[in-house]
């Protein structure tokens, strides 16, 4: 005989569903227990640290819905079934505890995200109070839902990310967490705003050469990039404009044909992607003047 049919058979109800609905209250069901009489939703009291009769339901009746809930919370439940047996002795049999753990209103504005060097990006956050701690997210531009990337402590309010992979484009957000008892998983907060990193290499030109007032650069792969671009400058502060650019990670050759400068131009070198009908550059080159 199944635990499951062992339960029904000793009036132990079990719970089937434990979940926050969307307008913040908590959903319950539980399955039919055999010569049930009336169900009991007890609900657990924090400061007493007990079980207390919450709700009577009749035979029929195996769901309920508890609306005075606040969010960011966590609450436990039980159902408890009572029946009679032919003696005339009144039984009641308790259930497993459930869980459920009611999303936070509050949410955590990122205010920065930057990428000081290749691989890495650099995350500063407004802290919260009476908060446990963050989680940081993370997703890359092909997926929509983020993925916990790392927890970091409530005094904490910066993240350094040095996993970040050649070419990918990053969207980070933050959430706060509070942890009421370790029997309990975290409240998370909403998911905040996400800010973006582009993860572009520094592309290395291998040589240059001039014919007249032609100036070819000669490049090496840089891995992750959809394209490069050539930027010309008459000083080595700029501002730089664009003169020439490659479509494929693998057209290695860029040149200027010509518009330079009697005193030599300056000229640096920026790896390139496209997402979602935009262009992103990445760091420029170690300028050169010719």
């Amino acid at each position: 005989m199944s635990a499951e049919m062992k339960n029904q058979i000793k009036g132990r109800p079990e719970i089937t569903t434990a979940t926050e609905t969307s307008d913040g209250a908590v959903s319950l069901a539980w399955k039919e227990t055999v010569g049930v009489q009336k169900y009991i939703v007890e609900k657990f009291d924090r400061e007493t640290q007990r079980f207390f009769r919450y709700a009577a339901l009749d035979a029929e009746t195996r769901t309920f819905l508890d609306t005075d809930v606040e969010p960011g919370t966590i609450y436990r439940y039980r159902i408890a079934a009572k029946r009679k047996n032919p003696d005339g002795e009144v039984l009641v049999r308790r259930g497993s505890i459930v869980s459920v753990a009611l999303t936070s209103k509050d949410s955590v504005r990122l205010l920065k995200a930057e990428h000081p060097a290749f691989g890495v990006a650099k995350l500063a956050w407004e802290g919260a109070e009476n908060v446990d701690g963050y989680r940081i997210n993370r997703r890359n531009a092909t997926i929509s839902k983020p993925l916990p990337l790392a927890y970091v402590d409530s005094k904490s309010t910066t993240f350094v990310d040095r996993s970040c992979v050649s070419g990918q484009i990053y969207f980070y957000s933050v959430q706060s967490f509070r942890q009421s008892d370790a029997e309990d998983d975290p409240v998370f907060s909403q998911n905040g705003n996400e800010l973006m990193i582009v993860n572009l290499d520094v592309p290395e030109i291998l040589a240059k050469k001039k014919r007249g007032s032609t100036v070819e650069f000669q490049l090496r792969i840089t891995a992750g990039a959809d394209g490069y671009v050539l930027l010309r400058s008459d000083s080595e502060d700029g501002p730089f404009i664009e003169v020439a650019r490659t479509k494929k990670i693998t057209d290695l050759k860029l040149t200027d044909k010509g518009g330079r400068s009697h005193g030599g131009s300056y000229y640096a070198v920026a790896c390139v992607n496209q997402f979602d009908g935009e262009e992103y550059l990445g760091p420029k080159s170690k300028v050169l003047h010719i």
